[in-house]
């Protein structure tokens, strides 16, 4: 629980940031962050065209100096801020995932992703279901591939509340391989009635063809 309830506080703070983001309207379109204007979070470029950093087993001397300071800066400007970071490519200034609102997807990268997503088959019998036991109490349903051990999620919707809450437990409900033995038994049971059928009408079209046959042998008698 205390671990859930501390999962649950982290997410109501990112979603209070990124409405902030919204109301404020902070967030820079791709075309404002190669004109140079800086982020709206830390006041830094969000490209400077400064090309990327080598590995840090590769900086030179001059380098180092330069690199160094730039961490210094960003350990005290987000030393409370508990955030992965994030930079363009080509750029060398480092952003906060809390402070900095992100940059919106390229139209090549929003292409590649609806060509990924469309590849995507969504097959029923290879989900586990999972009932997550969330901080408020409530219960609630989510589907996992089965070669997940587990959702991993840490933070869930509640529809009854209509807020986010922190998980403090997660049971299987369902589980993949009882369904994709289900499937299987539908498949072979509907293999053998597709084989029945089938013999079943090569007899009848065997039987007409004979019938066929003696009415042109009359015919031909007549």
């Amino acid at each position: 629980m205390t671990n859930a309830l501390k999962e649950e506080a982290r997410a109501h703070r990112d979603e209070a940031k990124r409405r902030e983001w919204r109301e404020k309207g902070m967030y820079l379109t791709r075309e404002q962050a190669a004109a140079g204007e800086p982020c709206r979070g830390c006041g830094l470029p969000v490209i400077d065209n400064l090309g990327d950093w080598p590995g840090t087993m590769y900086l030179t001397d001059e380098q180092r100096v330069i690199y160094d300071s730039d961490q210094a800066l960003y350990r005290r400007m987000h030393s409370t801020c508990d955030a992965h970071r994030w930079s363009m490519a080509g750029s060398r200034a480092t952003h906060c995932g809390y402070c900095c609102p992100p940059l919106p997807l390229s139209p090549e990268q929003n292409e590649s992703i609806q060509r990924i997503l469309a590849g995507l088959v969504r097959r029923e019998e290879e989900l586990d279901n999972w009932e997550r036991t969330l901080t408020c109490g409530h219960m609630v349903e989510q589907s996992v591939h089965h070669t997940n051990r587990e959702p991993s999620f840490a933070t869930q919707w509640c529809p009854k509340c209509e807020i986010t809450r922190g998980v403090v437990s997660s049971a299987k409900s369902i589980d993949a391989a009882a369904r994709i033995a289900v499937a299987r038994g539908m498949r072979d049971e509907n293999i053998v009635r597709a084989e029945r059928e089938l013999k079943k009408a090569e007899r009848a079209a065997a039987e007409a063809s004979k019938r066929l046959a003696e009415l042109k042998a009359a015919q031909r008698n007549s």
